[in-house]
């Protein structure tokens, strides 16, 4: 149990306290605790959200590198938000205190009404201790 209370504050630089030794309650309280450190860690701005809703968003560590998963769902193609095309962009930059720092993105295809799994960095390290903001919005042409 130890190992896992250790989780939050790895994933979100925040120091959660949990029971160290195994029972029901110290499982809630590292649920709890590793949720509302996700929504205070992500913002997600989301500049096609008139064509895209995202739902359950959820982070985990899947071969060591920090997932962001959720449901994207379809509200109408992203070309009636002023996409040239069905592909988008995300990207994740890391806010500090006076700037903000580039840590990964790419295109995505919003096609369908589907969960999605998206990297959030190409290591755990990276974003440590950091709050992070995700932008989705169009993909610039080629």
């Amino acid at each position: 149990m130890k190992a896992l209370s250790l989780w939050p504050a790895l994933l979100f630089g925040y120091p959660c306290k949990t029971a160290t030794a195994p029972s029901v309650l110290g499982v809630f309280f590292i649920v709890s605790c590793a949720t509302a450190n996700e929504r205070e860690s992500i913002q997600l701005n989301n500049q096609l959200s008139a064509c895209i809703a995202v739902n359950d968003m959820q982070t985990s560590i899947e071969n060591g590198i920090p997932v962001l998963s959720f449901d994207a769902q379809i509200i109408k193609s992203i070309a009636e938000c002023g996409c040239k095309s069905a592909l988008g962009s995300y990207s994740v930059m890391a806010k500090m205190a006076e700037y903000q720092s580039y840590i990964i993105g790419g295109k995505v295809a919003f096609t369908k009404s589907e969960h999605k799994y998206w990297p959030l960095s190409a290591e755990q390290g990276l974003i440590d201790k950091r709050k992070l903001e995700i932008v989705l919005s169009c993909a610039q042409p080629d």
